[in-house]
């Protein structure tokens, strides 16, 4: 009787092994593949400024300065301008043609926002194209810095800006 029981133990266990064994190395041996094809987008713009050579800005006189931006990249974005005279004495006298048909006003940050994404190649209408002189000034010096970001996956160009911080 015992042997009876230990040769059903030992054929139980045979099916069990016979059984699970497979599975097992079919578990072990499994394997899956995935191509994730994707490509990175360059993201890469510069300013095209048009402004004179001048020694001074005389009162009443309009001088021009143009400044937009180029998207170098290869993928559409969203593009901001940082524009302000150095001093404020001499930005109190000095009255600047913002566009505010494509850009936004200057908002807290201290950029403009441009409405509308550009895409590969495309420029920008320019932020402003004339200074006009309230007071004689012989010193004038603006910063003007330029920001973009892709435009894929953002509403709007503040929306896109504010998702990067």
């Amino acid at each position: 009787m015992k042997t009876r029981k230990l040769k059903i133990c030992l054929l139980a266990f045979c099916v069990v092994l016979l059984l699970t064994i497979p599975t097992a190395i079919a578990f072990l041996l499994d394997s899956d593949g995935a191509v994730n094809n994707f490509s990175v987008g360059e993201n890469t713009s510069h300013i095209e400024e048009k402004f004179g050579s001048y020694e001074a800005f005389k009162n009443g006189q309009s001088y021009e300065k143009e400044v937009a931006v180029v998207n170098d990249g290869n993928v559409d974005c969203y593009v901001r301008v940082f524009a302000e005279i150095e001093d404020p004495d001499v930005a109190a006298g000095i009255d600047i043609d913002f566009n505010t048909a494509d850009w936004t006003e200057k908002q807290t940050d201290g950029f403009y926002y441009y409405k509308k994404s550009i895409s590969p190649g495309e420029k920008t209408s320019p932020l402003f194209t004339t200074l006009a002189a309230t007071k004689d000034t012989d010193e004038f010096q603006m910063i003007c810095y330029s920001e973009t970001v892709q435009a894929a996956g953002a509403a709007d160009s503040i929306s896109a800006f504010s998702a990067v911080k």
